[in-house]
């Protein structure tokens, strides 16, 4: 079976588990291929733009972002049908900031995509999300539309996302998209402040119908560098893995309910299996990790196709990579370089 017949075939999947589908995808090698169409995964970075400004942004997104939306809609377009020339990807993540901010044109580019077979998992803060934007949506293959929700009590959520009726829209949405054919699931950010909340949440995102919630703590990258009282202690991380177990035990064959993986690991792994994915930036930048500050050419100036065929693996076994990731302490946080905060290296 070829490449494209591969991707057919496991599109009748539950496409929601996402990590059934990524171990079938390694087992068959695609993710260490570099000249074959169609990709396994990119995610667009559709703009830095973000209707909230929210306290632990992982990669500064919002008003004070020096990251520029050089990546019009007319790019976006010219990009999709250039990976649809290609071959296509079996994948897209879209996300900015908040990737609804650039209008009726999102549909456009997802519109190109779908078109060639390419499913979609969808990460929004919920606040632009309504009933219209929600059927049009509907038309596309999902692995999910993710909505964060980082708790119940609407002041806290307001607060911690800097965006006042926040909480109101996230959860109108969430129980909207749960109503529809879309799989939804639900981001919930754990800090020190809203740590026993966990269990209410889980059982919350059950009540609406999500497949899947995945709460886990913050990564040192981002804005959480300048909002360091956010970050778990190791007691306060082992006490999160604990109340996620019990949870997990709980709705076993219900939902799927997660952590957050580890960066340090999760970067070693991407190092492993190079070609699984990587990330293009609003300003046109390819990075090869959203966790890795490292940049290894631009659409808006290099032919893709080349980059990735030319350069992928080979960055990924430079010396500085190494570095970065070997410079992640125990507690899975790296303060020689922070990502997002420092100015990313071109390889």
């Amino acid at each position: 079976m070829d490449r494209k017949g591969f991707f057919n075939s496991i599109k009748k999947m539950d496409l929601s588990d996402g990590e059934a589908i990524s171990r079938m995808i390694e087992k068959k090698g695609i993710y260490k291929e570099s000249d074959t169409f169609p990709l396994a995964s990119l995610q667009f970075e559709l703009t830095s733009r973000c209707n909230a400004f929210c306290r632990h942004c992982y990669n500064n997104s919002g008003a004070e972002n020096i990251v520029k939306d050089e990546m019009t809609s007319k790019e976006w377009i010219r990009f999709s049908n250039y990976l649809v020339e290609h071959g296509g990807i079996f994948e897209c993540i879209i996300s900015g900031g908040e990737p609804l901010l650039i209008g009726n044109d999102i549909f456009k580019i997802m519109d190109i995509l779908h078109d060639d077979g390419t499913i979609f998992t969808f990460l929004t803060n919920g606040f632009l999300l309504d009933t219209e934007k929600i059927h049009k949506l509907e038309k596309y293959k999902y692995h999910w539309l993710q909505i964060s929700i980082d708790g119940l009590r609407e002041e806290y959520h307001d607060w911690f996302r800097n965006c006042k009726g926040s909480w109101k829209k996230a959860v109108e949405a969430a129980k909207k998209v749960s109503e529809s054919n879309i799989p939804l699931k639900i981001a919930h950010c754990v800090t020190p402040t809203n740590i026993n909340e966990i269990g209410a949440m889980c059982d919350f995102a059950f009540s609406i119908g999500a497949k899947e919630i995945i709460a886990g703590e913050l990564s040192l990258s981002g804005r959480t560098f300048l909002n360091r009282e956010l970050l778990l202690t190791d007691i306060q991380r082992k006490e999160m893995i604990s109340i996620i177990h019990e949870k997990q035990e709980q709705y076993n064959g219900k939902m799927r309910i997660k952590s957050s993986n580890s960066v340090k690991k999760g970067l070693e792994r991407h190092r492993e299996i190079p070609y699984s994915n990587a990330v293009i930036r609003s300003n046109g930048d390819i990075r090869l990790d959203g966790m890795a500050p490292f940049v290894v050419g631009n659409i808006l100036k290099d032919d893709f196709a080349a980059v990735w065929k030319n350069r992928i693996k080979d960055s990924w076994e430079d010396k500085r990579v190494s570095e970065f990731i070997d410079s992640f302490e125990i507690d899975d946080r790296n303060y020689k370089f922070v990502n997002y905060i420092d100015v990313d290296i071109y390889i």
